[in-house]
């Protein structure tokens, strides 16, 4: 009994209405794109006032570091940023004016007419969007319906391998070698080692011990017997490929939801460059075979999500805003992160198992394991998916588990040749952002910009420092 509910855990997704195949074993067949051809990146203007966020910041004449000094300002002067220069901001402070690096200052957040942090860098509302517009809510994510259409068109948008390469190629970037001392501890996606090795059997083992104490405490509450609750413990996945699986099935099916309330942006070229930069930044990640895949949605709100399995999603506000492919990698870095580590995909196993041991009666949740032809904990399951939806992704995580993937973003970006102070410029816009209903969903799932930037200060600069001097990549737009 307990063989068939391992196997049918691993189709444990398969009777949500329009789900994917699962067990796959190599990435899905891409639509192979060309890359798009680079264009000069805008360089949008305002003020936005900043501060010095350390002692004897080198105000240059040029956006170099080679270039002549021309002043040198003490921590918490307050200066004015007139543009962004790559890396480096354009400041004004009393009678100097030059550039600072983008790390070497804190953006306050903006005020003015047309001088807003959003607008001073590249966002640009569309008619009928107000400063009062604000994204999605839980609610709306809970309840919206599957799109399978948007999904089938989203994947359209994937790229495959040679392309990500050939684009790497053209723009010089180089495949780097970069450690991760947090680097999760999960094989290439599905490609687990043998099971026959002490190692891998042991940790089965310690896997399996861990889940059956966890099934036998909420037995003993529920007052069921050892062998019930050991097979509830068994129905959970265990090998990588029953992970995989499950995170197959779950990501279009979570994806699909946000698509029926935020619609795909009409931008091919943007699909196109998503995908190819963040397969590429995939690439150097652990999870190298997932079938990964990316959307721009059409709504100005500034934000990511990352659904299980490689789906990614971008909103158009955050887009517009990102002024370098380096920029584009940071986002993206971010949400792969996630994924990497499997954060959603914990969260969404974690509160399933929450929601069925407190609403469910002893019979309803494991008398039935016995019956033959079914089992109730993949079932309950997969209708805990169905019923919460996409919500899960506004769903706040742990402030360590968000530093981490700043952290990771830095790391897989330097890993793809790309200038890792680019998530600098990332956080530095979002903190800039005049209009707190274009970061609302962000800033309520996610800490404070500044408490983040201290972190990368503390623990994301050190491991990349050596390739923050890298040329910056101009926007493909």
């Amino acid at each position: 009994m307990r063989q068939s509910i391992r196997i049918l855990s691993i189709a444990i997704f398969t009777i949500l209405a329009a789900g994917p195949a699962v067990g796959a074993k190599k990435r899905p067949p891409a639509h192979p794109t060309p890359a798009p051809a680079a264009a000069p990146a805008p360089t949008p203007s305002g003020h936005t006032p900043a501060s010095v966020y350390k002692d004897g910041v080198a105000v240059h004449q040029a956006a170099s570091a080679s270039s002549a000094t021309v002043a040198t300002l003490k921590k918490g002067t307050t200066v004015d940023v007139q543009k962004q220069d790559g890396l480096w901001f354009d400041i004004k402070a009393d009678a100097n004016s030059g550039y600072v690096k983008i790390n070497e200052v804190r953006l306050a957040q903006a005020t003015g007419a047309g001088n807003d942090g959003y607008s001073m860098f590249g966002g640009r509302p569309k008619a009928g969007e107000t400063a009062g517009v604000r994204g999605i809510n839980t609610e709306q994510l809970r309840g919206a319906s599957y799109d399978p259409a948007a999904v089938a068109q989203m994947d359209t948008f994937r790229v495959d391998d040679a392309t990500a390469r050939a684009y790497a190629s053209r723009e010089h970037l180089q495949a780097t070698q970069v450690a991760y001392k947090k680097e999760p501890g999960i094989g290439q996606g599905h490609r687990e080692t043998s099971g026959s090795s002490e190692e891998t059997q042991a940790q089965q083992a310690e896997n399996s011990a861990a889940k059956k104490g966890v099934f036998g405490m909420l037995g003993s509450h529920l007052g069921v017997g050892s062998s019930v609750t050991d097979s509830a413990a068994d129905a959970m996945p265990k090998s990588e490929q029953e992970k995989y699986d499950e995170e197959i099935a779950m990501g279009p099916q979570i994806a699909g939801r946000v698509l029926s309330v935020m619609p795909i942006w009409n931008n091919p070229a943007a699909q196109r460059r998503v995908n190819t930069i963040g397969l590429w930044v995939a690439l150097q990640t652990p999870r190298d075979d997932l079938p990964w895949t990316f959307v721009v949605v059409d709504n100005p709100t500034m934000n990511a999500f990352a659904a299980p399995g490689g789906y990614i999603i971008i909103t158009r506000g955050l887009y517009e805003v990102l002024q370098s492919d380096d920029e584009v990698a940071a986002v993206l870095g971010h949400e792969i992160s996630h994924v990497v580590s499997r954060d959603h995909y914990n969260v969404i196993r974690k509160q399933a198992m929450t929601s069925i041991a407190m609403n469910v009666g002893t019979d309803k949740f494991v008398g039935a394991l016995g019956k033959s032809g079914a089992n109730p904990f993949a079932q309950k399951l997969a209708g805990y998916l169905a019923k919460e939806g996409a919500s899960i992704l506004l769903t706040g995580f742990d402030k360590d588990v968000e530093y981490r993937s700043d952290v990771a973003s830095m790391v897989y970006t330097a890993r793809a040749g790309y200038n890792p102070l680019a998530m600098y410029a990332v956080l530095q816009k979002l903190e800039a952002a005049a209009d707190p209903g274009r970061t609302g969903n962000l800033l309520s799932t996610h800490p404070p910009i500044e408490k983040r930037l201290d972190n990368l200060d503390k623990k994301g600069i050190e491991p990349v420092e050596q390739y923050t001097s890298r040329p910056y990549v101009t926007a493909m737009r």
